[in-house]
């Protein structure tokens, strides 16, 4: 069976974003000619030359013709363009990688600095960036498996390429909803004194100084006749279960249910007062306090999360890190 004459694969990260990258290589300049004109009819586009042109049925884009044997193709980075434009290829021949193919990184010394740069790509942390740079040097000239301390420092790295789970939990009216719109800059839950008002759980994606992390905000722990809402509560207590970090708040003014049993996040529960402009009737034990309203404490409790998601120690860690699958049994 003859080899398909195309190859193309996703060079930007997955996921929404302003551009989305995809690669097309060939040792056929003519196919890749044919492929361009498939899904962005036009004039051949020469080597070292962009243009822009309408993808029919997909969107508006540029194409890059980086030499005879390689060009990019650079849609809006929506997830569903980016689909259509994958079919689009598929339908026209092309044989769509899920990875780079091992030579598509010249510029690398060796496969697993083509591997970081491919992970790169993906990894959905910035303070990725300059760990998985590092990974070439320290992996050159050593051998066999990861020791169980490299092993220990990997599963938390790896925590970079692929968000964690943080759940924000707490009684109604403890200030969940106020800490996420603190956190993010702006109103991604509804905030306000009536109790129940999030009745479901609501999940942002959000960066705590480089490290990006899956936070859910629950509804408030209570017993409800609502359905609705015990409906929501018992869904979000199998998300709570599932998080690697709870962060428990606590208010001066509001009943505090206490946290599930069978509760043990793998770095476990930080408590946290909110409201610290009111004054508590009983003494509150606490690991932080914030004042969402005024943003008090909210960059300092950012960075406690953000140091039990990855240890400042880790980025100084000068093991290996495997951060493919695999690469923990990959001898240099």
């Amino acid at each position: 069976m003859t080899a398909p004459a195309v190859c193309a694969w996703l060079a930007s990260p997955p996921g929404r974003g302003g551009v989305a990258i995809i690669d097309l290589a060939t040792t056929d300049p003519a196919a890749l000619d044919r492929t361009l004109d498939a899904i962005g009819p036009g004039p051949t586009i020469p080597s070292s030359r962009f243009a822009h042109r309408t993808l029919p049925g997909i969107d508006d884009g540029v194409i890059a013709r980086i030499d005879a044997h390689h060009a990019q193709v650079m849609p809006h980075g929506g997830p569903v363009i980016v689909r259509r434009l994958i079919l689009a290829l598929e339908k026209s021949g092309v044989e769509w990688l899920e990875t780079a193919p091992a030579d598509a990184r010249p510029e690398s010394e060796d496969a697993i600095e083509a591997l970081a740069l491919d992970v790169l790509c993906t990894a959905r942390s910035p303070a990725a960036i300059e760990p998985l740079l590092e990974q070439a040097r320290r992996w050159r000239g050593r051998s066999g498996p990861l020791d169980a301390e490299e092993r220990r420092r990997s599963r938390r790295l790896d925590r970079l390429v692929e968000p964690v789970t943080v759940a924000c939990i707490g009684g109604p009216n403890a200030g969940k909803s106020s800490l996420l719109n603190a956190l993010v800059r702006e109103p991604a839950s509804i905030v306000s004194e009536l109790a129940g008002t999030t009745r479901d759980r609501v999940s942002r994606r959000i960066d705590l100084a480089g490290v990006v992390v899956d936070w859910i905000d629950t509804p408030g722990l209570r017993e409800t006749d609502d359905a609705i809402e015990r409906t929501a509560i018992r869904s979000s207590l199998d998300a709570i279960r599932n998080a690697v970090l709870v962060v428990h708040l606590i208010a001066p003014d509001a009943p505090d249910p206490g946290l599930p049993d069978d509760l043990h996040p793998d770095e476990g529960v930080l408590r946290v007062r909110t409201k610290s402009d009111l004054p508590a009737p009983t003494p509150i034990r606490s690991d932080h306090v914030v004042g969402a309203i005024d943003d008090r404490g909210v960059t300092e409790l950012a960075s406690l999360i953000r140091h039990r998601i990855v240890r400042a120690e880790d980025f100084d860690f000068q093991g290996r890190w495997a951060f493919a699958p695999g690469l923990d049994q990959m001898d240099s």
